[in-house]
């Protein structure tokens, strides 16, 4: 008997292939041309450019041409190609229809259901083959283009890469096919088949991206829409998966691809089973998901009219109202032509359309009145684990510490190294720091809150941007962006900033251990600047431990007064060995040791020498680099002085007038002591008066300003009286 009911399985199995075999035509050609065909272009013109190698006799980029050959070969068949999700994404839909389209007719339905065979092994016959019909040819192609591509490299890399590749869009088709399915067992027409694969693909993303706009455009103090909005909703799409569009990682994207299409697969089969024959032709399959679907469809378009009506007529209510209820009425209609098929019920279920509009209307008005409080929130301390305040007027130079020197291998260079930089992004260390600064003085950062939250519908000319992130005891993830006027906040700032926790979490340096350093670079005002290698564990000690203890010590207070007068970078091995690499290819122009390694990445890894780091600047000095240097009086030329366009002097013809010039040497000496001269690869503007412009002007170069357009300020309250 089981015999029998195995031999009836595979053979309805083969007859089904013969009825779509047109389908595995299409499957065949398909992956034919996009994996063999393109895989033969590929050698082809890697062929061509290794000849071009050989005959140049570059053995070693030879080897490297084969390498990148086979990267990129790797790179292609990866599941980070978009080209594969679109075309795996294409024969999910006509791998799915053609096989479920008979429940489409009633004809059809009744002659399937009729023969002697249960409906589960019907489903799985149907199912398996569109699996079949897809998968088997991409894996024969995959497999005759690795072959291809590994006899022309002999790269290993690329059978994992292919085999990996495999896994992943067989496990990617199966979550599309399975939506697909889905939206066959739910509909019986056609039409609304497509129709509800659309919605399954595209609902969730789209009102992920509706409610981060409300957050955006209604809540003041948003800095992140949480990762229920931006990571979880936008991926309940098998389409977004396909196209990774929101930056899973591979494993990731293949495990939710499998759990996910098991899932839908087995709800699939339910389905069918409790399909009832008779809803062929019609719009639903089960009546039970008619108002769900509706009241989902019907509020997400009458909010995302409110926002775009609201937007476009400069922010006016009674057109966002007038869009909501709108597009509410048109979509509610619509819905019930559609389930009925039949256009008279165009104002079928009022009550309905009433409710949906009111919903959406109260969902609105939770987000642009703040019914829930979000800007008001702020945790207690007793709740909170730990915190973190990020600003740029607490520091600024945070990417210092997150630009990274790289060095890769580089064809142009015939085997030697390509140094370059690896520059962070704002977002990346915003992310970074948020998570793992700890801030002793919770106190602090509460009071620094509360100014926020009271500045909200406030307005401060010299307001500045202020990130606070909570971890809760709870195990929550708090955050929030307040706007506040600078003035207002400096005592929060200056206990926030003296913090050690907070140092620790800004400055690396700091817990950096003194052993992995190998030597320093120093760059000073004009040509200031000089390389040590830290040969002296005794020295290196002395000067690590001096200048760890300076910048603990360096309060908020001082910064408002001083400013830093030299940079100091501290590199380790690495970061040694990538800059002499640098240099060894590089033509800087500099002809001394001293000038070369300062002056190269000045994007990385510098700290701020202030002139109240005594200890730090004493032992500098005793291995032979005075950080202190100030640009000599007798080199300069003139100082021009000029104010700037503020709204204050808006009646103004120029941007810039009453420039006054200075060419004596003692009003020179009064400018510069008073000047926050920062000519070094770490800036600190901390409380500088923008209003005025300094330019220096060398007698080496008199037409152009000492640093090129750059401009030098006051510090607030210090401006020389000759100046004002």
């Amino acid at each position: 008997m089981v015999m029998t009911s195995k031999s009836l399985f595979f053979r309805l199995l083969k007859e089904d292939f013969k009825i779509r075999i047109w389908t595995l035509a299409v499957s065949i050609l398909t992956f034919f041309f996009s994996v063999i065909v393109a895989t033969a272009m590929m050698i082809s013109m890697h062929m061509s450019n290794s000849g071009i190698y050989e005959y140049v006799s570059i053995a070693s980029d030879v080897e490297l041409s084969k390498i990148e050959f086979a990267q990129a070969f790797c790179k292609y068949i990866s599941i980070t190609n978009p080209f594969f999700s679109l075309v795996f994404i294409g024969l999910a839909m006509v791998t799915a229809l053609s096989g479920f389209s008979y429940l489409y007719s009633k004809k059809k339905v009744d002659m399937y259901h009729s023969l002697p065979v249960k409906r589960e092994t019907l489903f799985f016959i149907k199912a398996i083959n569109g699996i079949i019909i897809a998968i088997v040819p991409f894996i024969v192609c995959a497999l005759i283009a690795c072959l291809m591509i590994f006899i022309n490299t002999a790269q290993p890399s690329v059978i994992m890469a292919t085999i990996w590749g495999i896994i992943g869009w067989s496990l990617v088709f199966f979550l599309n096919y399975s939506v697909v399915l889905l939206a066959i067992m739910l509909t019986g027409n056609m039409l609304i088949g497509i129709l509800a694969c659309v919605f399954f693909d595209f609902y969730f993303p789209s009102l992920s991206f509706i409610l981060m706009e409300y957050q955006k455009m209604f809540l003041k103090t948003c800095y992140n829409c949480g990762s229920f909005l931006e990571k979880f909703l936008p991926n309940v799409s098998s389409v977004m998966i396909a196209f990774n569009a929101f930056k899973l990682s591979e494993i990731s994207e293949i495990v939710i691809s499998l759990i996910a299409g098991i899932l839908l697969m087995f709800a699939n089969l339910l389905l069918y089973r409790k399909r009832a024959s008779e809803t062929a032709g019609k719009s639903i399959s089960f009546t039970i998901i008619k108002v769900p679907v509706k009241f989902m469809t019907v509020i997400f378009m009458s909010m995302m009219m409110y926002l775009l009506a609201y937007e476009i007529m400069m922010e006016s209510t009674a057109w966002g109202i007038f869009g909501a209820v709108v597009s509410g009425v048109i979509t509610h209609c619509t819905m019930e032509i559609i389930y009925n098929q039949d256009f008279k019920k165009i104002f079928a279920k009022k009550i309905q359309m009433l409710i949906c509009i009111v919903i959406s209307l109260i969902l609105v008005g939770i987000f642009q009145m703040d019914l829930l409080g979000y800007d008001r929130y702020i945790p207690k301390v007793s709740d909170i684990k730990s915190v973190a305040v990020i600003s740029d007027i607490l520091e600024s130079n945070e990417s210092l510490y997150y630009n990274k020197i790289k060095v890769g291998k580089d064809s142009f260079y015939a085997g030697g190294k390509n140094v370059y930089v690896d520059y962070a992004d704002t977002d990346s260390i915003e992310s970074s720091l948020l998570s793992k600064t700890d801030i002793g003085n919770k106190e602090a950062v509460l009071e620094l809150a509360k100014l926020g939250v009271a500045s909200v519908s406030d307005y401060y000319e010299d307001s500045q941007r202020v990130v606070i992130s909570y971890k809760l005891k709870s195990g929550r993830t708090v955050q929030r962006a307040y706007n506040i006027g600078f003035q207002d906040m400096i005592s929060q700032l200056s206990k926030i900033y003296d913090d050690e926790g907070y140092k620790k979490s800004i400055y690396p340096i700091l817990t950096e251990d003194n052993d992995d350093i190998v030597s320093i670079d120093l760059n000073g005002i004009k040509d200031n600047d000089g390389h040590i290698a830290l040969k002296d564990n005794n020295l290196k000690n002395r000067l690590m431990d001096a200048y760890k203890k300076d910048l603990l010590g360096l309060s908020y207070d001082t910064r408002m007064k001083s400013y830093p007068i030299s940079s100091i970078r501290f590199n380790n091995e690495y970061m040694q060995k990538a800059l002499e690499d640098y240099i060894r290819i590089s033509n800087d122009g500099y002809d001394s040791i001293d000038k070369k390694y300062p002056n190269v990445m000045e994007e990385v890894g510098y700290y701020p020498v202030y002139p109240e780091f005594k200890d730090t600047i004493s032992i500098l000095n005793e291995m032979g680099v005075d950080a202190a240097k100030t640009l000599p009086i007798e080199d300069i030329d003139r100082i021009e002085v000029s104010r700037y366009y503020t709204p204050s002097r808006a009646d103004e013809y120029y941007n810039e007038d009453n420039v006054k010039v200075f060419k004596d040497a003692k009003d020179i000496d009064k400018i510069l002591g008073a000047l926050a001269f920062c000519d070094s690869p770490y800036k600190d503007s901390l409380n500088e008066d923008m209003d005025l412009n300094v330019y220096i002007y060398l007698k080496a170069d008199k037409d152009n300003p000492y640093g090129g357009s750059t401009s030098y300020h006051f510090k607030k309250g210090n401006v020389p009286n000759i100046a004002k």
